[in-house]
């Protein structure tokens, strides 16, 4: 028999995550869990910020583990609804970057990550902020977050369709200038894109942080200055291969916080989600932190 206190569980689930196969954790996720003698009860999304709500309203419910199934963003938003709470949260990887239980080496197989979920270990994550946004992953401005806003209104998603969209977009793409304070030392650039990484890679082993920690109370500043198009596919390989602190257009920073004074740009992004950025903002880390099931 499993402990009393860990026998509730809520999943939270995106049912259009994984090209519409969220729902699949009804006949996976679900009958395991319950073979495995968990109470386990779950809700669908419907609206953007649904699942804040569902994950908040599970935890005051005396849920003992709360599981996002779905992508980044949904796992962004169980983590809100759960901060402060106490509660542990679980992941389902059903979106196309798995960012976060890619970190945490999730197993992206749905029977195995339900496995996870009652054999992982417990692990306490740093939580940031820019402005008033939470973040678990990365959360930075220029091409990436100029990406994240037209995938949002793509009418398809998927590795393959940001791939589309890196290739097309950075023909055009003009660098960002922006002037800010890292931990108080003045920075001022023309950037392709600037990150703020509490965790070490965007999602599908994109790698733009390689030595950040979730764990460190340090955000990895990773500043990418213009470079030439012709260091494109140079910088995709560096990408995939740990190598981008090794370019030399790309500095490399570990604060506590930091201040954007000036960005010549309306967009930033957190977690792969897409929002609008205001100016002057501050980075930094939340005095929260959150506790995730996790597979290391």
């Amino acid at each position: 028999m499993i402990s009393t206190k860990e026998r509730k569980i809520f999943l939270v689930i995106n049912r259009y995550a994984g090209h519409k196969e969220g729902a699949k954790a009804l006949d996976i996720v679900v009958p395991y869990l319950k073979k495995k003698e968990y109470l386990v009860d779950y809700s669908f999304t419907n609206h953007r910020k649904h699942a804040v709500e569902l994950a908040a309203k599970a935890a005051n419910d005396g849920y003992d583990l709360v599981v996002a199934v779905g992508g980044d963003g949904t796992v962004n938003e169980v983590a809100q609804g759960l901060y402060g709470t106490g509660i542990k949260m679980g992941i389902i990887p059903m979106g196309s970057g798995n960012g976060l239980a890619r970190e945490l080496g999730i197993p992206m197989d749905m029977k195995k990550s339900a496995k996870a979920l009652t054999k992982g270990k417990n692990l306490q994550v740093d939580v940031c902020k820019l402005n008033d946004q939470r973040f678990l992953c990365t959360s930075g401005i220029g091409f990436d977050a100029m990406i994240a806003e037209k995938m949002s209104k793509a009418s398809s998603r998927g590795f393959l369709k940001y791939v589309q969209l890196v290739i097309q977009e950075s023909i055009f793409f003009k660098p960002v200038d922006v002037r800010m304070k890292i931990d108080g030392v003045l920075i001022e650039a023309s950037v392709f894109l600037i990150t703020f990484a509490n965790a070490s890679q965007f999602g599908n082993n994109a790698f733009i942080a390689p030595k950040a920690s979730m764990t460190d109370g340090l955000i990895d500043v990773i500043v990418v200055r213009k470079f030439s198009k012709i260091w494109m596919p140079v910088f995709a390989v560096a990408l995939f291969s740990k190598l981008i602190p090794k370019l030399f257009f790309v500095d490399c920073y570990r604060a506590k916080h930091i201040e954007l004074e000036v960005a010549e740009t309306p967009y930033f992004h957190f977690d792969g989600e897409p929002g609008k950025l205001t100016i002057p903002a501050e980075i930094g880390l939340d005095s929260t932190k959150i506790w995730v099931k996790c597979k290391k």
